[in-house]
């Protein structure tokens, strides 16, 4: 599936099914598949030109492509990240990464999600309202994190070139 070819949300996953793997790009260009080996001190956010023409992407990119093809067929949707907290002192390069972006869309009166970057739970679901979706999501990620809190926030952009860290401080 071709971008110029995407009319609905089915067809925004069937072209991230086809075209864009969970990966990274670093500081230097370097393409990183399959593993988050140096992420913490490597990662940057990429561009949506960049996640297209490397058919990669973290969550935070798979989320921001989604959003604007979203966009580009006018349904109304918002950016979250969930996280277990890390404040602005926290500088161990060697920690897990405890984050997962997510996108809402909102057709029909029900609130549906778009998951491609966690590969155990690709597809859309169906909520009745958002705070349920953000609700339902996070639980989930509590669960995987062996039951830490997660704050869940809302974003508005991806500005390029930010580090992990300096994507956390956004979001926080």
């Amino acid at each position: 599936m071709k971008l110029d070819e995407i009319k609905t949300p089915e067809d925004i996953l069937s072209f991230m099914k086809a075209n864009i793997k969970y990966g990274w790009l670093d500081i230097n260009n370097e393409e990183h598949i399959g593993n988050m080996k140096g992420f913490r001190s490597l990662y940057r956010t990429s561009t949506i030109e960049e996640t297209l023409t490397h058919g990669i992407g973290t969550c935070i990119e798979q989320v921001n492509l989604m959003h604007t093809l979203l966009d580009n067929l006018k349904i109304p949707n918002k950016m979250f990240c969930t996280r277990i907290y890390e404040g602005e002192d926290f500088n161990d390069l060697d920690a897990d990464e405890h984050m997962h972006c997510f996108v809402l869309y909102y057709l029909n009166g029900k609130v549906y999600q778009i998951e491609h970057p966690n590969w155990e739970r690709i597809g859309i679901y169906e909520y009745n309202k958002e705070e349920e979706a953000i609700d339902k999501i996070n639980q989930y990620y509590i669960e995987m994190s062996g039951g830490y809190a997660r704050p869940v926030t809302e974003f508005f952009e991806v500005i390029p070139n930010l580090s992990f860290k300096q994507f956390n401080n956004y979001i926080n």
